[in-house]
């Protein structure tokens, strides 16, 4: 069997992967193992594959660079790249002598300097897995790690710790030339699936700041309470009715709308959003914290939240009957959803009614009224104001991923209870179109009014994937076959549409998602793709994402207007670095979302080890089917060594083809399966087949 570099880019391209897993994805035995080893070196070489922390990737498009540290005078040091460039560093960000870390450029091409990230190295101070034990005393397996690999423990230092422990380990031994390290049980956390070891794992894992520094706090106590005078320039909407509409566990409201009837069948929509810039100056503790941060991180259980909780929670929350500090977009809509006027405005606003979706979705379809007649009347605008907006903007060719999620429930310890699709209520709907119709608002007045800022930037597809992607599209008739230009949004939110209800939905999802490019965070405005707006930002979050407090203070200078917009354009050369960061702060909150979820998954699902469930196969990969259950919104793979006969993938059927019988494994087949295995430090969940249905 040859390895083909193709498959090797398309394996690393939905993410990166060690030696072992690739071979592994390939279906190679150990044989392949010297072929794969000399391609992958070639292709890193060529530069068609980057190897970061023993992972091979495709080459960054983030500006963000991957080198060696080596400490100098005091704190400082210099990070050499994987290319040979050199970049000086102020704060070697507690990295050792040959520490790989990742760095974003700061200087230009001839200063050369530079800000460490992330140290992307094992040699830190503990380390957090699950013990082993074994004749020796044990080893220490990091959760969610591919690599077979792990810290080893004497039998005297592993305390009492038993089989399957999550536990902290400290260093006894360092590594020499060769050599390996090895370590002592420090703490005993628990067992795998308990909210708190595993809270503790993702933390560890992903390098996530948990705890405020002291000058942090000591700075958010000293904010005084906003006043209730307008003063400020602010205008005094208290009288408005305004509401919060968000989940029923949400941490933080910083979100209000109001909508009042318009000309010709239209309306005047107003989101007000809390203030956040008027607390957090910027420069001050807070904001460096904040931005180190980059946004919060939601778990099922708990949040790790940007900023402190008297601003998430209390100042900065709109809270009903308080009289709270906004910036507010306010939004004229035409009967056709057309957006014909909008203005910006500091405001101080006063919520007349915290409501949860469901609450709110009731009011909308008048199953049940809100008891505030001018909440419910203002309710009802909305929604229709909202369909108005979403009719305009899929006709303009904005795409609609149907990809739910998971709903987690837990009980009073934090434990998973239930596992759901999460509902979309139609007052979710008119939410998202309200918030999308504000930050579309703000970018287009920051660029009129040429106010530097940070846009949203989603890019076409590459031409490569999009001409992958009209394949899928093409195979499951979805488009005629005959264009072989670049796909335009129109055309994937068409083919999008036509697949719903059918098997394959969500693997045309999924294949569109993954030939999208990233979205990120950009100084200069590129357009959004899938939203097929012009220009786009996010504005309504500043509670959560340090992107939107970068664009409310742009906002307020633009506003106050003078000096102080010019203040904002002269420091515009900053905003290029500030947007790489938390570009790479928002990926590694994702991962650390999915890591949660699929550990609290495992939870759920460990108990129903041998239980027999019905499920529908969602997508057909080489490596088996993976199958969601009907009783449970949970997915875990059947394996192809499970199936009882030989089988061959077929790309570009999206199926598994007996060899011998011919029978064929594909999307939307339904089974009787036995939870096999359930493997929380993978996040693995393995299926095998009782009977076809």
């Amino acid at each position: 069997m040859t390895v083909k570099r193709e498959r090797v880019l398309a394996e690393v391209k939905a993410r990166p992967r060690t030696e072992r897993e690739l071979l592994d994805r390939l279906g190679g035995g150990h044989h392949m193992k010297h072929k794969l080893r000399g391609l992958l070196r070639s292709m890193v070489r060529a530069g068609e594959l980057e190897k970061s922390d023993r992972r091979f990737r495709l080459p960054r498009r983030d500006g963000l660079v991957v080198g060696t540290f080596t400490p100098g005078r005091g704190d400082e040091g210099t990070v050499v790249s994987e290319g040979g460039r050199a970049f000086h560093v102020k704060d070697g960000a507690g990295a050792q002598e040959g520490d790989r870390v990742l760095l974003l450029p700061t200087g230009n091409a001839e200063t050369k300097r530079g800000e460490i990230l992330e140290v992307q190295h094992d040699r830190r101070p503990h380390w957090i897995g699950i013990v082993q034990l074994d004749l020796a005393g044990g080893r220490v397996t990091p959760y969610r790690d591919s690599e077979e690999w792990a810290i080893p423990v004497t039998r005297k230092n592993l305390g009492r710790a038993r089989e399957g422990d999550v536990v902290v380990v400290e260093p006894t031994r360092k590594p020499g030339r060769g050599g390996r390290i090895a370590g002592r049980v420090v703490e005993v956390l628990g067992r795998p699936g308990e909210p708190e070891p595993d809270f503790r794992a993702v933390v560890w894992h992903r390098r996530l700041p948990v705890e405020f520094p002291e000058d942090v706090l000591a700075e958010v106590e000293s904010i005084p309470e906003p006043k209730s005078e307008r003063g400020d320039g602010r205008e005094d909407l208290r009288d408005r009715p305004f509401v919060t509409i968000d989940p029923a566990s949400a941490r933080d409201h910083d979100d209000a709308v109001w909508v009042e009837e318009g000309k010709g069948g239209g309306h005047r929509l107003w989101v007000a959003i809390a203030d956040v810039a008027h607390f957090v100056p910027d420069g001050s503790a807070l904001d460096r914290e904040a931005l180190r941060r980059g946004n919060s991180v939601y778990f099922p259980d708990r949040s790790i939240p940007m900023l402190p909780e008297r601003l998430s929670g209390d100042l900065c929350s709109l809270r009903p009957d308080v009289d709270r500090y906004a910036l507010v977009a306010c939004m004229d809509v035409a009967g056709d959803g057309r957006v014909t006027g909008s203005r910006l405005l500091r405001a101080l606003i006063r919520s007349r009614a915290r409501l949860h979706y469901e609450e709110a979705a009731a009011a909308m379809s008048g199953a049940v009224p809100h008891a505030d007649a001018e909440v419910d009347a203002c309710l009802g605008r909305l929604a229709r104001c909202a369909r108005a907006l979403a009719k305009r903007r899929v006709g303009a060719g904005a795409i609609d991923f149907d990809l739910p999620a998971a709903e987690i429930a837990l009980d009073a310890k934090g434990m998973p209870t239930a596992i759901t699709r999460a509902s979309r209520t139609e007052a979710h709907h008119a939410i998202e179109e309200a918030m999308l119709a504000a930050n579309r608002a703000v970018a287009e007045t920051l660029l009129s009014e040429e106010v530097p800022t940070i846009f949203r930037v989603h890019e076409a597809p590459p031409e490569d994937d999009a001409q992958e992607l009209r394949k899928v599209f093409e195979t499951f008739g979805l488009m005629d076959g005959r264009g072989r230009g670049p796909l335009s949004p129109k055309q994937i939110a068409a083919a999008v549409r036509r697949v719903e209800g059918r098997p394959e939905e969500r693997l045309v999802n999924l294949a569109a998602l993954r030939a999208m490019q990233q979205a990120r965070y950009d100084p200069e405005c590129k357009g959004h793709f899938a939203l097929a707006f012009r220009a786009y930002l996010h504005f309504t979050s500043p509670i959560r994402r340090y992107a939107d407090l970068v664009v409310h203070r742009a906002v307020a200078a633009c506003l106050k207007g003078g000096d102080a917009a010019e203040r904002v354009r002269r420091r515009s050369h900053e905003l290029a670095g500030v947007a790489r960061r938390i570009s790479w702060r928002e990926r590694v909150a994702m991962n650390a979302e999915r890591d949660m979820d699929a550990l609290k998954k495992c939870a759920f699902m460990a108990p129903k080890v041998g239980e027999e469930f019905e499920g529908t196969v969602g997508s057909v990969a080489r490596q088996g089917l993976y199958l969601t259950l009907d009783a449970h919104f949970v997915e875990g793979l059947i394996h192809v060594s499970t199936l009882p006969e030989w089988v061959e993938y077929d790309e570009g059927a999206h199926v598994l083809v007996a060899r011998d019988s011919g029978r064929r494994y594909a999307l939307g087949d339904r089974f009787r399966v036995l939870v096999e295995q359930v493997d929380p430090v993978k996040g693995w969940i393995n299926f095998s087949i009782v009977e076809a249905l």
